[in-house]
């Protein structure tokens, strides 16, 4: 059994590196969704939409993945997409308006409380719900 195997907080999941875990069958189910839910959480941050879509439309991550998870710090996934990492000038920002779109087409709740406060979590979220109804 190899050490990556077993890594369910990897620092920089990618779909490949998944992919060979999930098909190992060395991971329990409710290892699978810790592995899963972790990546969840990196590819919000991150703003990494290849490896979102991954977690998402992949059939072994299927009900795995909690679309209502928080983090330590009481952020939805949706706020943690938003505030992730780097600035709102960055070349990310569409990348990570993408990532919001995508969370909310899956079914992520919008409109469950967390603890983020920003004003653009607000604009934003209100921008995607207009142009999810349009």
């Amino acid at each position: 059994m190899d050490w990556a195997e077993l890594d369910l907080a990897p620092p920089y999941p990618t779909p490949a590196s998944l992919s060979q875990q999930l098909a190992s069958k060395v991971l329990s189910i409710d290892q699978r969704r810790s592995l899963l839910n972790h990546s969840l959480a990196r590819a919000c941050l991150f703003a990494d939409l290849t490896l979102l879509s991954f977690l998402l439309n992949t059939p072994a991550s299927r009900g795995l993945v909690d679309l209502h998870a928080k983090d330590e710090d009481g952020l939805c996934i949706i706020s943690q997409s938003i505030l992730g990492f780097g600035n709102a000038e960055s070349e990310g920002t569409v990348d990570r308006e993408e990532c919001i779109r995508l969370l909310i087409a899956q079914g992520s709740p919008v409109d469950e409380p967390d603890l983020c406060k920003c004003v653009s979590y607000v604009s934003v979220t209100k921008k995607i719900i207009y142009h999810r109804a349009s």
